[in-house]
């Protein structure tokens, strides 16, 4: 395993220690249909949409019936090109179509010139099947301080009523899982006719890429993982969380200080704001923890905390009554991201560490919320133990972390590196979650994914 440290000024690496894998050769791709494919600034550049079919549920109680998944390939510039390059979008529940949206012209051009680039729709994500929302719920209380625990309840019993009525029209919950995803892109290898893909993924896209190569290790030829989660990572460790804020802190003096006195006041006494309407709005100390940790993976968030907590210093809560309206409004539940997530949980050993570090940490648990609690709802899918296991694998990796990410930390890249004979960790001084947007990042990533051009015949 080598290891980078990288300061953010810095553009290019050479990775050229590592051993590239074959390319493989490819059989002839099926037909497709061709479409103009919008991307950012309103500019559109060729495409071509694909589908296949997939079982909804492998498993030996599965239920009949297939789902239909569904991709956009943009053809390589390259005369030699790499193996197909995958991208697996986060969440879980993001549409890499979707995402794709928002790449720059100049980033899909690079990627472009190392081979095909193939943006798959996960089960249950963007264009690809089932469809699985549940429909908005009641809108949390706003005259009183956000209550972790009466929140999961009420979305425990909004999933039971869901789950039966998808189980009625004929989704498969069971099916969502990552393993079943993992075996997906191998299908997609297969529609694609490539003897290997690469993988390009980021957050929960990293999650499902590690499982693609310990289920299908043959089928990767490299990948890369922006913002790693790891097979026991679902669940946050309130220690690491921590740990980021203190690094942010030293860019940011006097973050942690504000955050801690802020907490003590609102423990002592919520805040209240009568809104023009003559509504009352009442904060408390968790709504404060939960919207610092939906901070922590934008760098213009990170940067934009440290006034907002100056101005609650000064007893302006305006900043904490903006947030936490729209959390409480009613909103649908993605059941792909709460399924998947539910799925994947947590060994019991990560749980008891969770349970362990929370109440002295600076933002509580507020960083898992709905996970734990909400997964004990029957009919939720859950892998077996074995699942959560370190993933040992000979596909060349590029894992990458920023020390500002508060959601897939340094510690993760670092801890499933050790399984990895061929892993370079990459990380960046003062990146955030969102490495799509890192320049250093990015250009890493490309150089390493170039390893797989196919040599030149003599």
């Amino acid at each position: 395993m080598t290891r980078w440290m990288w300061s953010r000024t810095w553009i290019t690496v050479a990775l050229s220690a590592l051993a590239a894998s074959p390319a493989g050769a490819q059989t002839p791709r099926p037909a497709l249909d061709a479409v103009a494919f919008e991307i950012a600034g309103g500019a559109s550049i060729p495409a071509e949409r694909g589908s296949f079919t997939v079982p909804k549920n492998r498993g030996p109680a599965a239920r009949s019936g297939t789902l239909t998944l569904r991709y956009v390939r943009f053809a390589s510039t390259s005369a030699r090109p790499a193996p197909p390059l995958v991208f697996l979008a986060g969440g879980p529940g993001d549409a890499a179509t979707r995402v794709f949206r928002g790449l720059p012209r100049e980033m899909l051009d690079r990627l472009l010139a190392v081979g095909d680039l193939i943006a798959f729709d996960q089960r249950g994500t963007g264009t690809s099947e089932p469809a699985a929302v549940c429909p908005p719920g009641p809108s949390a209380p706003l005259d009183r301080p956000l209550d972790p625990v009466a929140l999961v309840e009420t979305m425990k019993t909004r999933l039971t009523a869901c789950l039966s009525n998808l189980r009625a029209s004929g989704v498969d919950i069971s099916g969502l899982t990552t393993e079943e995803s993992a075996d997906d892109v191998n299908d997609l290898r297969e529609a694609l006719g490539a003897r290997q893909v690469m993988l390009l993924a980021g957050s929960y896209g990293t999650h499902l890429a590690l499982a693609v190569a310990r289920r299908h290790p043959t089928a990767v030829a490299r990948m890369v993982l922006l913002g790693v989660e790891g097979p026991d990572d679902t669940v946050k460790l309130p220690i690491r969380v921590d740990e980021t804020l203190r690094r942010i802190d030293a860019a940011h003096p006097g973050l942690v200080a504000s955050i801690r006195t802020l907490l003590e006041r609102l423990r002592r006494e919520p805040w209240t704001k009568t809104l023009p309407n003559g509504q009352a709005v009442t904060v408390g100390p968790w709504d404060l923890q939960r919207r610092v940790a939906d901070s922590l993976d934008t760098l213009p968030k990170i940067d934009a905390l440290g006034p907002a907590l100056a101005g609650m210093q000064d007893g302006d809560y305006s900043d904490l009554i903006r947030w936490t309206i729209p959390f409480r409004l009613p909103k649908p539940l993605n059941m792909m991201n709460l399924a998947m997530d539910c799925a994947s949980f947590a060994s019991a050993e990560r749980l008891a560490l969770v349970r362990e570090q929370a109440p002295a940490a600076l933002l509580g648990d507020a960083m898992n919320f709905p996970l734990p609690g909400v997964c004990d709802v029957p009919g939720l899918p859950r892998l077996a133990d074995t699942f959560r296991t370190p993933v040992v694998s000979a596909v060349p990796a590029l894992l990458v972390a920023g020390t500002f990410d508060g959601r897939t930390p340094p510690a993760n890249a670092e801890a499933v590196a050790k399984g990895l004979a061929h892993a370079t960790v990459l990380i960046i001084p003062g990146a955030s979650h969102s490495l799509f947007r890192e320049a250093a990042a990015m250009a890493a990533a490309v150089d390493f994914l170039r390893q797989s051009v196919p040599t030149p015949a003599k």
